[in-house]
């Protein structure tokens, strides 16, 4: 090998190294940044599943603030830290053995609960649709509810994370007569005068059976391991 050409492999090595380096340097420098931004995404999903009715004042908020704020999801993000050093509680809650979640309570200035939020995840037709489930203080029916983080197709599954599908779920129950019910997403319009069905997505039957599943599922997981005997106090 003549000398030329390992000038050339040792000057390409040398330029390698440094920008390997430099690409090392800021990951780690993003890398604290994505993860506080991932944590106040996450927090706002929390807060539209607990949907306030109060900003992080005390001052009530109007119906319009509250679904352009927890509906439509345009939560003001400085209001996080507030919200959920003052009037956000999580509670961990062991579902079963060795599967622990987390149960969020929204407290209001006077120490009242106004809701309560838990996670809840499974197959939709493509990827895992996430969500959190908001409660009235009844721990029967929903208040808020948010779909994200899912890879369902634009324009059919997908629309699971628009208002419009998750409007459908605000005051519809989970629990009644004693005992949880069977929720369903309707393969199409759902009759209005059920609590226990929403109006499914046009041409995306599998996500919508899998929302119900999940949804289903994990509300009498909690309901076992907390809402029984929160009801009972």
């Amino acid at each position: 090998m003549q000398k030329d050409d390992l000038h050339t492999i040792r000057f390409a090595a040398i330029i390698c190294l440094v920008c390997s380096m430099a690409l090392a340097g800021v990951q780690g420098t993003l890398r604290s940044t994505q993860e506080r931004n991932k944590r106040i995404d996450e927090q706002i999903n929390v807060l539209k599943a607990l949907a306030p009715d109060f900003s992080p004042d005390g001052e009530a908020l109007s119906e319009e603030k509250q679904e352009e704020y927890f509906l439509i999801g345009k939560v003001p993000k400085e209001w996080i830290p507030t919200y959920f050093d003052e009037f956000v509680e999580q509670n961990e809650i062991e579902l079963s053995e060795g599967d622990s979640r987390i149960l969020y309570q929204l407290k209001n200035p006077e120490g009242e609960i106004v809701s309560y939020a838990f996670p809840a995840e499974g197959k939709g037709l493509w990827s895992t649709v996430h969500s959190y489930v908001g409660l009235e203080p009844d721990l029967a029916t929903i208040r808020g509810i948010t779909f994200f983080d899912h890879g369902e197709t634009p324009g059919l599954g997908g629309e699971c994370s628009k208002p419009w599908f998750q409007r459908n779920f605000l005051g519809k129950k989970l629990w009644d007569n004693g005992e949880p019910v069977r929720f369903e997403v309707a393969k199409g319009s759902a009759d209005p005068q059920t609590d226990y069905k929403v109006d499914g997505m046009s041409g995306a039957t599998i996500t919508g059976n899998g929302i119900q599943r999940f949804l289903n599922k994990t509300f009498r997981e909690y309901n076992s391991a907390a809402f029984e005997s929160k009801r009972a106090m």
